[in-house]
């Protein structure tokens, strides 16, 4: 798509022109991690879910690096390009991709050289250990591969090139669900082979990414100049906010945890594991609701077309909200099959993980909003606002909601402490709204 399309298309068409590619790679994102699941459960059983479980928020800080670079560069790269300012665009894309790199680097070396800290970091208990270890060592390994990978698409969508991204995004998941089958089931290789089949997935898809730049369709390149501190700070700001979110829910695992751990027994933990996964399901798709709209929305602000950033904004409300209700709907219905569909025919399990899907996607209708004002205030370079929100929501209201809710009513109560946080978390991003674009 040429450039001034951006500016001059109706906005709804430029909204599915992105948001199509986009929630196909976000669809088989989801697909990969209930793979994982899957598998793990069938071919290693219930205590290597619950060792996986464990090491999930791994993904979230990769995550939480990745967004944080690329969407922070994205945006400056894509408000410079409504202000027509390419040097600035080459910049934001230099600086994205060096810290990325950077960081990804230290983390495969010392998340591998303290590996037993980490994994007692992220809730480990002693029984469990070796079977994280065994999951964390690839998956460390291959760090800046993932922290690449997640920033990847975001920066292409922002050169024009979202349907090369879903294509990168899909080919990565799909290796990754094929090798699960190979190394989990057909070489028995147990929770390592999992984690292995996921390591290969990102580097395949970078692959495919770096076409872009080998076919030379890219706009962006890289430059010498690196110590502009203005364009660091914007990346910082507008990106943050999208880090916070990636480490909250995250954190939000482990802490859920490590209640689940005091407070009930390994049953209760392992319906958290599947809803967790299922949940990631629903953070992603919604993500790409949100992050389908971003381009739009800066490049718009860039150009001070005010009108078609408040469209974009309120076509990308819409269309999440309805998805979302739509979402619930069917987890309430069909949440014993959703259950049984990793829970190895226990039957237990079905009906503990079954009571928690029904209780815990209310959240999503609140999520689907409180998602699309995040990546709004992002957008527009508002990040202050952004990781405000972040924080807010993420933890501050998620912890009051677990004291609260947990203290009065027991630990069933756990499954409604999304919703009370993020409900919460609306509310504020409403008044914020308001202040902004009234």
């Amino acid at each position: 798509m040429h450039s001034t399309a951006l500016f001059e298309k109706k906005v709804s068409s430029l909204y599915a022109h992105y948001l199509l590619p986009t929630l196909l790679a976000m669809a088989s994102n989801s697909l990969y991690c209930l793979a994982d699941v899957y598998f793990v459960s069938k071919g290693a059983g219930s205590t290597a879910l619950a060792a996986m479980n464990i090491a999930i928020p791994l993904y979230t800080i990769y995550s939480a690096i990745g967004l944080t670079f690329g969407v922070g560069a994205a945006t400056v790269m894509s408000v410079a390009e409504g202000e027509k300012q390419p040097k600035v665009r080459n910049k934001a894309y230099t600086y994205g991709a060096l810290g990325m790199v950077s960081i990804g680097l230290c983390i495969a070396f010392f998340g591998n050289l303290f590996v037993d800290d980490f994994a007692y970091l992220l809730g480990s208990s002693e029984e469990l250990l070796p079977l994280v270890k065994a999951y964390m060592i690839p998956v460390n390994g291959m760090a800046m591969a993932f922290i690449v990978n997640y920033a990847g698409s975001v920066i292409l969508r922002n050169d024009h090139a979202p349907r090369l991204a879903m294509i990168a995004t899909m080919a990565g998941n799909f290796s990754n669900i094929f090798l699960d089958y190979v190394f989990v089931i057909q070489f028995n290789m147990g929770i390592f082979g999992a984690a292995v089949a996921t390591a290969i997935g990102p580097v395949i898809s970078l692959g495919i990414m770096s076409l872009h730049f080998i076919r030379k369709k890219n706009t962006i390149h890289l430059t010498k100049d690196i110590f502009d501190t203005k364009i660091w700070k914007r990346i910082f700001s507008n990106g943050f906010g999208s880090g916070i979110l990636e480490i909250s829910a995250g954190a939000v695992i482990v802490i859920f945890n490590y209640v689940i751990l005091k407070k009930a027994d390994a049953m209760f933990l392992a319906a958290y594991a599947i809803i967790t996964n299922i949940a990631y399901v629903g953070k992603g798709l919604l993500n790409g609701f949100a992050q389908a709209s971003q381009p739009i929305i800066s490049a718009n602000y860039g150009a001070m077309h005010t009108k078609r950033v408040k469209e974009a904004f309120s076509i990308s409300i819409q269309t999440s909200l309805i998805f979302s209700i739509v979402a619930y709907l069917l987890c309430f219905i069909f949440s014993k099959e959703l259950a049984a569909l990793f829970a190895n025919n226990d039957a237990a399990l079905i009906e503990n993980a079954s009571k928690g899907i029904q209780f815990y996607f209310l959240s999503l209708p609140f999520t689907a909003l409180i998602t699309m004002f995040l990546y709004f205030f992002q957008s527009i370079e508002y990040g202050k606002v952004a990781t405000l929100l972040a924080f807010l929501k993420g933890f501050v209201f998620i912890l009051l909601g677990l004291f609260l809710l947990v203290s009065l009513f027991g630990i069933d109560a756990i499954w409604f402490t999304v919703a009370f946080a993020e409900a919460f978390g609306v509310l504020f991003a409403l008044l914020f709204y308001k202040k902004r674009l009234s």
